[in-house]
């Protein structure tokens, strides 16, 4: 740890990284680049990275040894389980208010704490706030999707949240009252956990503003690590069950109805889609070839899988993202550009909403259809 001065400190943003060295420094700008009234610290904690994301920290550090903390462990903790997300806040933290923002995202507002800061102040019930985000490719050079639950700044109702799950905001977004954690009704710090906890009291207060940005599937991310390993995606889902049925009973099952539905979100893919095998048969004896998958996510993965199984005819896969363009799938699916399969494709397989949108949006005249709507849990 490194110590720090005797600034009155407003908000405290935390930092959380591990070997995201192609990504930090333009998180950290963005934290430094912020517009305040107030005194703002950065605490960043390193969780033992070894690809010299450290040495990148400590030259910010140097260059500003007010604004900014180094916690830097020897050992990578999050790979023990360890919880050490609030337990850091918890200790270090001395802002009234805390930002999250890993190293792998970034703000797109120089103004955002302020805002967030002034929403806070002023709507005095609410715990939390969070703004609109963004997805953008690794390398950050094109935007994927909108992370948007609303078109105009409001409360998220708590029945919301729970349903959202974890993606249902950015975590970037996220903002809150340090005295927040003071009873955390058995979750954790699961961004779903706090989102949970920060809608509890009075909603989460949403300012319709883009400002924050998450990085899909880049190294060193949570999204990497679990989303795409079934096995820890099984144990995290198992997590999140728990959490919630635990958290079901320490607040005496006021929100047992969404809660039981939330839990069907953890129903796989693979089972949604045999639930409506009948209207996926009759989508593909119909679909005019070739036919391509627009999507290469768990949905899309998951569709894949389920069309090979079936013996149904697919031509290519895509995903915006436009990566390993001529290389295949683990199940030999080619990946094709998304171009090519707008100028190309007979028929398209959405494999979720956001490309289902993405495609709308375009001029192709051949058929599209929305699997999201087979898969809607999860």
């Amino acid at each position: 740890m490194t110590e720090m001065g005797n600034r009155e400190i407003e908000v405290s943003i935390l930092c959380i990284t591990y070997n995201q060295k192609k990504y930090i420094a333009k998180a950290l700008d963005s934290m430094l680049s912020q517009i305040t009234d107030f005194e703002y610290e950065i605490i960043i904690h390193d969780d033992g990275s070894t690809d010299g994301t450290i040495e990148i920290i400590k030259d910010y550090k140097e260059k500003n040894p007010e604004e900014i903390c180094l916690l830097i462990e020897e050992d990578n903790r999050y790979s023990k389980g360890e919880d050490f997300v609030i337990p850091t806040i918890r200790e270090y933290a001395r802002g009234k208010y805390i930002a999250l923002c890993e190293g792998d995202d970034y703000w797109t507002d120089s103004f955002k704490l302020q805002k967030q800061r002034d929403a806070l102040e002023k709507h005095q019930v609410c715990d939390m706030c969070a703004c609109w985000g963004s997805t953008v490719t690794e390398d950050g050079t094109r935007e994927i999707s909108q992370i948007r639950p609303l078109q105009q700044d409001g409360i998220l109702d708590i029945r919301e949240v729970i349903l959202g799950g974890g993606q249902y905001l950015v975590t970037a977004g996220l903002f809150f009252k340090k005295d927040m954690l003071e009873n955390l009704y058995g979750l954790d710090s699961l961004d779903y956990s706090l989102q949970i906890r920060g809608a509890l009291r009075g909603g989460i207060y949403y300012l319709d503003q883009k400002m924050a940005v998450y990085r899909r599937y880049a190294d060193g991310s949570w999204t990497n690590h679990v989303l795409k390993k079934d096995a820890k995606l099984e144990v995290q889902w198992d997590k999140e069950r728990n959490l919630l049925k635990s958290f079901d009973e320490q607040t005496d099952y006021q929100y047992h109805e969404i809660i039981e539905e939330r839990l069907k979100a953890y129903t796989s893919f693979e089972i949604q889609l045999n639930a409506h095998s009948e209207e996926i048969q009759r989508i593909m004896q119909q679909a005019d070839a070739p036919v391509y998958i627009w999507g290469m996510g768990r949905r899309g993965v998951a569709l894949e899988a389920y069309c090979k199984r079936c013996g149904y005819q697919i031509d290519g896969i895509c995903d915006a993202i436009d990566e390993q363009i001529g290389e295949c799938t683990q199940r030999q699916t080619l990946i094709v550009k998304t171009a090519d399969v707008l100028k190309n494709a007979k028929t398209i397989l959405a494999s979720n909403r956001f490309a289902y949108q993405d495609i709308a949006k375009t001029d192709y005249k051949g058929q599209v259809y929305d699997f999201q709507e087979f898969m809607p849990r999860g």
